[in-house]
């Protein structure tokens, strides 16, 4: 079970609903009505959500380390 939460498909899958709940959340309060603090913290929590779904999917990968030997 915890090499399916640790794989890479998993984690861009966990943040692209991530930004789908966040973005729900936000507009179900924004339909009840919000102040201008409210939005802006609604915002900036959607604009953290797809940070982290890109941050996901262009952080560069670990290089391979090449060693080598003197004979």
């Amino acid at each position: 079970m915890f090499k399916l939460l640790r794989s890479p498909d998993f984690s861009v899958g966990a943040s692209a609903a991530a930004i789908v709940v966040v973005a729900g959340l936000v507009g179900q309060y924004a339909a009840r009505g919000m102040t201008a603090d409210q939005w802006f913290y609604g915002l900036l929590a959607i604009a953290a959500a797809i940070t982290l779904a890109v941050v996901l999917r262009c952080w560069p990968a670990p290089q391979k380390v090449r060693v080598r030997i003197d004979e």
